[in-house]
């Protein structure tokens, strides 16, 4: 059976995201930029669905996530729509744990833990971080929810969970799906048989 329309919004911006610090499962707010980011999806995702309604609507639950979705309902004009309130707020879509690593720079990383570093440059899907996951520990985690849908949807998640829905709806190598760019500033659309960024 073939995948319903999506509409994927990864969360704006955040202190770490713009110092290029690995913040994983931790809970890091937006910044302004990330604000307006999401506020920008919110207006481009309301000219692309007049009216939602019909549509599941799933949230990862971490707090980046969840004030994008505020931010995104503010400006569609959903906010107190019943559309809104049947929000899912879904575990499985939690951003990967970058264990210990979480909160360092790539240079740090380097610094710190060349070997582990080196061992994960060289294959990004299985190698875990210490303490965190794999890319392929999170496409098992995600595909429990992808499984699931089956209407059209819209989604407010992170970079790592696009890339693996990437990876299962654009059929993208898994040597190739980690270094997929993710942007903030725009909405990831399938359409059921073809992406495109709106």
């Amino acid at each position: 059976m073939s995948t319903p329309p999506i509409y994927y919004i990864r969360h704006g911006e955040t202190d770490w995201n713009a110092e290029e610090r690995y913040q994983g499962q931790k809970d890091i707010p937006l910044n302004v930029k990330g604000e307006g980011q999401a506020r920008r999806n919110g207006r481009r995702l309301a000219e692309l669905l007049p009216d939602p309604t019909g549509l599941d609507l799933f949230c990862s639950p971490m707090t980046r996530t969840r004030q994008t979705l505020a931010l995104v309902l503010e400006e569609a004009g959903w906010t107190d729509s019943d559309w809104a309130k049947s929000c899912i707020f879904e575990e499985n879509l939690r951003e990967f744990s970058f264990g210990d690593w979480e909160g360092w720079t790539l240079e740090e990383i380097r610094e710190r833990e060349p070997e582990q570093y080196w061992k994960r440059e060289q294959d990004k899907w299985a190698t875990k971080m210490p303490n965190g996951e794999s890319y392929e520990d999170l496409s098992l985690r995600i595909g429990k929810w992808f499984d699931r849908l089956d209407k059209p949807t819209v989604v407010i998640a992170h970079g790592g969970v696009l890339r693996i829905v990437r990876h299962f709806l654009e059929k993208i190598p898994q040597q190739e799906a980690p270094l997929l760019k993710t942007p903030q500033d725009k909405i990831y659309f399938w359409s059921g048989t073809e992406a495109s960024w709106l």
